[in-house]
C-alpha cells in the first residue's frame, strides 16, 4: 500500500501540487492505511465505501470537521486517481460527503496573507487557472460561496461593462451587481479562454466553475480548494468566509460608506454589514492587483 501512496505523491507532484499538499495527502493516506491494516485489509482494491464511512466516523472523536474535510479531499483525489488508472473498478468515495462546517466568523486576514494565497498558484493548467480565477473573485468582490458556484458563463460580459449579476440562490433571490477589478477580470478571462473548455465535457453544462469531472462545483468543493491553497501557502485562518470579511473590512477601512458596503455584500440588513469591521489598528486590505498577463 505504501508503494501506491508513493506513486500517488509523485503523480500529485507531476500535476504541480505543492510539496506541502502532496506531503499532507500522503500522511492522510498512511493514517487510513494503518486503520485498514487493523481491520485486516492490506490492499487498496479491497476497500469499500463502508470501510471509509467507518474511518470517517472514527475521526470525529479526534479531529474537527475542517480537518476531516481535508482528509476526505485527499481520499477522494487518491481513489479517483486509482479509478482513472484502472487500478480500481469503482471509486469507494463516490457519494461520500464531508461533515458540515459551521460558519464561524473569524477575524479578517492581512493583505500579506491574501497576497501569499494568490501568488502561490503557479500552475498554468486548467485546474490552476480555475483556482486562481475563483480566488481572485472571492478576494476582490466579497462574493458568497453560494453565489460563486451558482455563476454561469453568461453572467460575465467580457465585451462590455465588467460586471457580473448574481442572486439566483435560495438565500439571495434579488439580483445584484459585482464590480470586477482588472486583475480579477483578467484571471476570469484567462480561465474562460484557456482552462474551462478542458474540464467541461458536456456542452449543456453552463456553470462557470466546474470540478475535474466537468460538473458544477459544489460548496464543499470550493471550500476545500480555498483551504487547500491556504495550507499550501502557509497561511492560517483563510476560508471563503474570511476572504469575504476581509474584503468588507478593507472597504470600510478605506472610507466606504456603510450603505455602499451593504450593497456590495448583498446584505438585506445594515446590521449584518456592521459586523464586518476592520481589525483594530491594521490595514487588512487586499488591494486590487495589476492585470495578469499570460
Amino acid at each position: 500500500m505504501e508503494e501506491t501512496i508513493a506513486a500517488f505523491a509523485k503523480h500529485m507532484s507531476d500535476q504541480h501540487a505543492s510539496a506541502n499538499t502532496s506531503g499532507a495527502y500522503a500522511t492522510d493516506l498512511r493514517q487510513l492505511a494503518k486503520f485498514l491494516h487493523a481491520h485486516k485489509i492490506n490492499q487498496w482494491t479491497a476497500i469499500t465505501r463502508d470501510h471509509l464511512v467507518a474511518y470517517l466516523v472514527a475521526l470525529r472523536d479526534q479531529y474537527k470537521a475542517t480537518t476531516i474535510n481535508r482528509k476526505l479531499a485527499a481520499f477522494k483525489r487518491f481513489f479517483q486517481w486509482l479509478s482513472e488508472t484502472g487500478a480500481l473498478a469503482n471509486d469507494p468515495t463516490a457519494g461520500l460527503s464531508a461533515p458540515r462546517v459551521s460558519p464561524e466568523r473569524g477575524e479578517p486576514v492581512s493583505s500579506t496573507d491574501v497576497e501569499k494565497l494568490l501568488s502561490q498558484i503557479t500552475a498554468r493548467d486548467a485546474i490552476g487557472l480555475r483556482d486562481r480565477a475563483m480566488l481572485y473573485l472571492l478576494a476582490f468582490t466579497g462574493v458568497q460561496v453560494s453565489e460563486a458556484i451558482a455563476l454561469d458563463t453568461t453572467d460575465i460580459n467580457f465585451e462590455r461593462q465588467p460586471v457580473v449579476y448574481v442572486g439566483r440562490t435560495k438565500k439571495s433571490r434579488r439580483p445584484r451587481v459585482l464590480q470586477l477589478d482588472p486583475a480579477t477580470l483578467d484571471a476570469l478571462r484567462e480561465y474562460r479562454d484557456a482552462g474551462r473548455h478542458k474540464l467541461v465535457h458536456n456542452k449543456k453544462e453552463h456553470a462557470l466553475f466546474v470540478n475535474h469531472h466537468g460538473l458544477r462545483l459544489t460548496r464543499q468543493g470550493l471550500w476545500l480548494i480555498v483551504t487547500s491553497h491556504a495550507e499550501a501557502a502557509g497561511v492560517k485562518g483563510i476560508t471563503p468566509q474570511t476572504l469575504r470579511q476581509t474584503y468588507a473590512a478593507s472597504k470600510l477601512a478605506h472610507g466606504a460608506e456603510l450603505r455602499v458596503v451593504q450593497e456590495l455584500l448583498g446584505h438585506a440588513s445594515i446590521t449584518t454589514t456592521q459586523m464586518y469591521r476592520p481589525a483594530r489598528g491594521g490595514d487588512n486590505a487586499p488591494r486590487s492587483r495589476a492585470p495578469i498577463h499570460a
